[in-house]
């Protein structure tokens, strides 16, 4: 055996056995360094209190508003007709969609000639009844002085006496003269009716008559719209009508004032309004209660400068509703779930507290009581928020929060 490994060692030669012995040596000092390496000590993990930014409540007054939405409409709205038949002659260049009339002002004019006429006959005939009383009063006074003479001779009844004296003839001429006044009366009225003028001053809706149409009574002319004032039909809460004046038959309140709100950014309009009634019934949708509000001179044709308020136009309205005092504005993004809210107590211990809101709006809510000015309200969102979880105060962005700043 011995010779055998030793003609082995012969054959490999001394360049085989150096590469086997760096390996052998190798393997022994990567054991050793294993072995030996330091082993890592675990820490026991460092609890950390959330970092939270917070608000320093106060107490203020605060005007508020109620928004709600609505649609313009018009506050007088007729369709026109005619109250004597012919034919148009004429019509005012102001009469076409759009046209704008000051009340009284005249549309259009019917052909008057036979109207004219009609006058002239009454006229006449009015004279007739006139002359006709006369010569009768004349035959009163014979009469009288003949019913003397008779009354002396053979006496007479009070009937007999009306008789002789001709007061039945007095009574029915009379009655001529008043008939055929009263009928020169109605000619000159439908002779005035010829000239078809406007009940109010009104723009025009729509045009359906012209030159050389015959008119009945009855036939449509025009769609006229008011001018001096339009309404806005808005849906209010229930639980907001208590802010809110409404005026009614038994009260001489003037009703809330309204800021009416058309279009957005740099193209709206606006134009302030007042509260005008409040309808009986609920919408059927929505049971929201309806309410009318008023806006005078809504097309700005008494020298106002900004655009017209469009009928149709679906509107924003912010309603008056008076004025909280001594309450606390919370942002709604500051507003938990379950009307809860995040106060830092002292200590930095939070404070899940439970609400009742006095009245919201679109960006706050407002509290009388249940919290208090100078309190710290949590703005910060946390995860997992536990009642009497430790916090720490994010000291450079604590500021006084309510809605005026």
């Amino acid at each position: 055996m011995t010779r055998k490994i030793m003609y082995y060692v012969k054959q490999i030669g001394l360049k085989g056995i150096v590469p086997l012995l760096i390996l052998v040596l190798a393997g022994f000092g990567a054991k050793a360094i294993i072995k030996t390496k330091p082993v890592a000590r675990k820490k026991a993990p460092v609890a950390s209190s959330p970092l939270v930014n917070v608000d320093v409540l106060k107490s203020e007054n605060f005007q508020i508003w109620t928004p709600v939405m609505g649609t313009v409409e018009a506050a007088k709205k007729i369709t026109l007709e005619p109250q004597v038949a012919g034919r148009v002659i004429s019509v005012s260049e102001s009469f076409i969609p759009g046209g704008y009339f000051e009340k009284g002002a005249e549309i259009l004019r019917i052909d008057p000639l036979d109207y004219e006429l009609a006058v002239k006959q009454q006229e006449a005939l009015v004279i007739e009844a006139e002359y006709s009383l006369k010569v009768e009063k004349g035959h009163q006074r014979v009469a009288g002085r003949e019913w003397k003479l008779l009354k002396k001779s053979s006496g007479g009844t009070a009937q007999e006496a009306e008789l002789a004296l001709r007061k039945p003839h007095l009574l029915k001429a009379q009655a001529v003269v008043a008939s055929s006044k009263a009928k020169l009366k109605q000619a000159r009225i439908d002779l005035s009716r010829t000239r078809v003028r406007t009940p109010f001053a009104c723009m025009v809706g729509s045009k359906d008559a012209d030159v050389g149409a015959h008119l009945s009574l009855n036939e449509p002319i025009a769609t006229l719209v008011g001018t001096d004032e339009f309404w806005v039909m808005v849906s209010v809460p229930v639980d907001r009508l208590d802010r809110i004046t409404i005026p009614s038959a038994s009260n001489n309140f003037r009703g809330s004032k309204a800021r009416i709100v058309m279009g957005a950014g740099k193209n709206s309009v606006e134009r302030f309004g007042e509260v005008l009634r409040l309808l009986p019934s609920l919408e059927s949708q929505g049971r929201m209660a309806r309410v009318i509000i008023s806006v005078k001179d809504p097309l700005n044709l008494k020298g106002g400068k900004s655009r017209p308020l469009l009928l149709g136009s679906y509107v924003n309205v912010y309603i008056d509703s008076g004025k909280l005092e001594n309450v606390i504005a919370i942002p709604r993004t500051a507003f938990r779930d379950n009307n809860t809210l995040w106060i830092m107590k002292e200590g930095g211990v939070m404070d899940i507290r439970q609400v009742d809101p006095l009245w919201r709006d679109q960006d706050y809510i407002y509290l009388d009581e249940g919290v208090s000015a100078g309190e710290k309200l949590i703005t910060t969102d946390i995860s997992t928020p536990l009642q009497g979880m430790n916090l720490r105060e994010n000291i450079s962005v604590g500021k006084k929060v309510g809605r005026n700043g």
